[in-house]
């Protein structure tokens, strides 16, 4: 954790933000309150959950702490919980779910975490998670430049001990790259209200 004041008056050329050790590399930042609760999540399907406050204030030069064990694995995300927020978890080869977070009892900093998805030869590791409410949209982009869209709140709810389902139709070779939240398509909100009004 950095405070922000140390952020001020970036120049052209970037402020350090972290020093990173070598073949590390920075993934993810987020904003916080000083209180807010983070997840973390790595390619092996595990999961961490702790309080801010365990990880102490730093200055920009500094290195950090662990945040969780790897254990083998990659990170693939940061995020703050929210509340009423679900964990949105996708795989290489295109499956996913939603799972509430209350599933995922806090933890020490630095652990291995707990399973937040079954991980199998059929939907391979996590690329991505983000904390996510069913009024937004998923955008899924695979490695060969194949970008699709969809309702957050059509993708299934499950618990953490399963493997997902297919969220897209990947063809061989062909894996999940990368994917982003965004708000729910303009056209479809307004039909969906059209609906509403004429029920």
């Amino acid at each position: 954790r950095t405070e922000l004041s140390e952020f001020d008056n970036i120049r052209k050329s970037g402020k350090i933000a972290i020093s990173l050790k070598e073949n590390d590399e920075l993934i993810s930042v987020r904003k916080t309150c000083g209180k807010d609760e983070i997840v973390i999540g790595a390619s092996n399907g595990r999961m961490v959950r702790f309080n801010e406050n365990s990880i102490r204030v730093m200055g920009r030069g500094a290195s950090g702490v662990r945040g969780i064990n790897l254990d083998g694995g990659f990170l693939v995300g940061m995020e703050v919980v929210k509340p009423d927020e679900e964990v949105l978890v996708i795989s290489e080869y295109g499956y996913g779910k939603k799972t509430p977070i209350e599933e995922y009892r806090i933890t020490n900093r630095g652990g291995k975490g707990v399973k937040t998805i079954n991980i199998t030869e059929k939907n391979g590791s996590i690329v991505s998670f983000k904390t996510v409410t069913d009024d937004k949209d998923l955008i899924i982009i695979t490695d060969t430049g194949m970008i699709i869209r969809l309702a957050v709140d059509k993708i299934s709810r499950m618990s953490r001990v399963t493997q997902g389902v297919r969220l897209i139709n990947l063809k061989d070779d062909t894996k999940v790259s990368g994917t982003a939240i965004v708000d729910k398509d303009d056209e479809e909100q307004a039909s969906e209200d059209n609906n509403l009004k004429s029920e």
